[in-house]
């Protein structure tokens, strides 16, 4: 009887470790030193471009909501492309609300009978009581097994062992809701026969409820050159942290490659990354601006940035534009980058 008691009181402490376990080593992977999320669907019995139509639906739904937005397709390729921005609540009672923005990009890439879904460029916003600025964090410094666990890695650390815990089960809702799409349920509910789902749903559609897929043209050769009006190129991968966190607060301007007399100083910066292997970044600009009318899909543009007390530039991007979304009353430009230059 002892024997039985002590056992009952190890219960919840043995299945409290089972919970915590999918948080811990190994629950956030990384490639090449970055956070990526990666989930692989496949689907024998269907072609890459049943696969891509499938997964263009599904993208078109989950990322209409508020904060979530397709950026571009390529059905021919087989790729998508979106952003998100969204609140992850830690606790949320009548008298306190405890959460943090986070900002993650998704790529989803339908090769064959498979698609493949990376999410990724996650970072966070964090408002903190004793301090005007919020605290921002990238998922490589803050949710990896090295910054997020304990020595033991067997405990997540207090501070930033939420974010890793949300970020996780975030990433597991979107990939069960993609799965979902393909009518593949969880372990514990039996699935539905796939092929004849797919066949019903696809001969009740009328193909118009597709949205046509925006051809992506390839970027030219880049003409890197060792320096241009003053500034040394630079390679987009190699840049420090260091010298990307300063451009939010650098005054910028971004103008067409056609007519580089005509800029736009009222435009503000989003970001740089990776999307589908390219070197991208993105600024948010005005459907108004002149600039933004004289940039079409697959023109050259600038952005150049100096500090607010040198009017002199000291970095510039040169992009060819791929795609763009809405944001609120803006735009959101979306460029490869073909160089960087750094004074």
């Amino acid at each position: 009887m002892k024997h039985l008691l002590l056992f009952l009181l190890f219960i919840p402490s043995l299945l409290m470790a089972q919970v915590n376990q999918k948080y811990l080593a190994g629950a956030v992977p990384e490639e090449g030193g970055k956070v990526v999320f990666t989930k692989e669907i496949s689907m024998p019995s269907l072609s890459q471009d049943q696969i891509y139509d499938v997964m263009h639906l599904w993208a078109e739904k989950f990322f209409s909501e508020e904060g979530r937005r397709l950026v571009y397709s390529d059905k021919e390729k087989g790729d998508i492309a979106a952003v998100g921005e969204e609140y992850i609540a830690f606790q949320s009672t009548t008298l306190s609300l405890d959460r943090a923005l986070m900002n993650y990009r998704v790529t989803i890439e339908c090769e064959n009978s498979t698609a493949k879904i990376k999410m990724n460029g996650i970072r966070y916003e964090y408002n903190v009581s004793y301090q005007r600025n919020p605290e921002k964090y990238t998922a490589e410094e803050w949710i990896t097994d090295k910054y997020a666990l304990n020595k033991k890695q067997d405990k997540l650390n207090r501070g930033n062992g939420k974010f890793r815990s949300k970020t996780i089960d975030f990433a597991s809702a979107m990939f069960e809701s993609a799965k979902a799409a393909f009518g593949i349920q969880p372990a514990t509910t039996a699935a539905p026969a796939i092929a004849v789902v797919l066949s019903e749903q696809q001969q009740q559609q009328p193909a118009a409820t597709i949205a046509p897929a925006r051809q992506i043209a390839a970027a030219p050769v880049s003409n890197n050159t060792d320096v241009c009006q003053g500034l040394s190129a630079f390679e987009p991968d190699k840049i420090p942290s260091t010298l990307l966190n300063m451009l939010p607060e650098s005054r910028m301007q971004v103008s067409p490659a056609n007519n580089e007399t005509l800029a736009e100083r009222y435009a503000t910066w989003k970001e740089m990354g990776k999307m589908f292997g390219k070197n991208i970044a993105s600024v948010s600009i005005s459907p108004d601006s002149e600039v933004y009318k004289s940039i079409k899909d697959n023109d050259i543009y600038t952005i150049s940035f100096s500090k607010k007390d040198d009017p002199e530039t000291w970095f510039m991007i040169q992009c060819i534009k791929q795609g763009e979304s809405t944001e609120g009353q803006q735009k959101v430009i979306i460029g490869e980058i073909l160089n960087v230059w750094i004074r």
